[in-house]
């Protein structure tokens, strides 16, 4: 009878040591998995955006009547269209575990501007990527300007309007018009 109790003493001994041992292997590898990730997810939207950039800038070179269709897969963060002026397209991730650049330098990369800043909760960061087209053209907008998930955008050239030489018009569809504006 006591061989018994002992193989089974035995058994919740190991059951608990491997518990352990499985906790602790879970414990270092959790965060090393999230940043992987979240480094992923920065290269992922920063591929979108080089993308996304060669589209526009070809319906442009191309001139009136010109247009793409680019697929937009968001997997985190806000993709934002900005037509208020500033004629930019920005992504933003918020509490990233890893910064994909030196925290407030902006850092150019091709067409695009990077920057990371530290976010309010200790050991995560802010990373904005953003492309200007205010030498190059004005982005009008239609409906909802912030996307999320996997959209398709098409890329229309316009024309030039009197007002403004090159328009990007995005509708609520996720149209992106682009107008090409001659004077530049």
């Amino acid at each position: 009878m006591e061989k018994r109790g002992d193989v089974w003493i035995s058994a919740i001994l190991y059951f608990g040591i491997g518990i352990v041992v499985i906790t602790i292997l879970l414990a270092a590898g959790l965060p090393v998995i999230n940043k992987l990730r979240d480094k992923n997810i920065i290269i992922q939207s920063k591929q979108v955006m080089h993308t996304l950039d060669e589209n526009i800038r070809e319906v442009i070179r191309e001139g009136p009547g010109s247009q793409r269709v680019v697929s937009v897969n968001i997997k985190k963060g806000s993709f934002v269209i900005d037509s208020g002026g500033e004629n930019n397209i920005v992504w933003v991730y918020e509490n990233s575990k890893v910064p994909i650049s030196e925290p407030g330098i902006d850092v150019p990369e091709g067409k695009l501007n990077i920057r990371t800043e530290k976010a309010p909760v200790e050991g995560t960061y802010n990373v904005e990527i953003s492309i200007d087209y205010s030498q190059l053209a004005d982005i009008v907008k239609e409906g909802s300007t912030t996307i999320t998930g996997l959209s398709d955008l098409v890329i229309r050239n316009n024309g030039q309007s009197v007002d403004n030489p090159l328009t990007a018009d995005i509708d609520e569809s996720l149209m992106l018009q682009v107008s090409i504006n001659e004077a530049n």
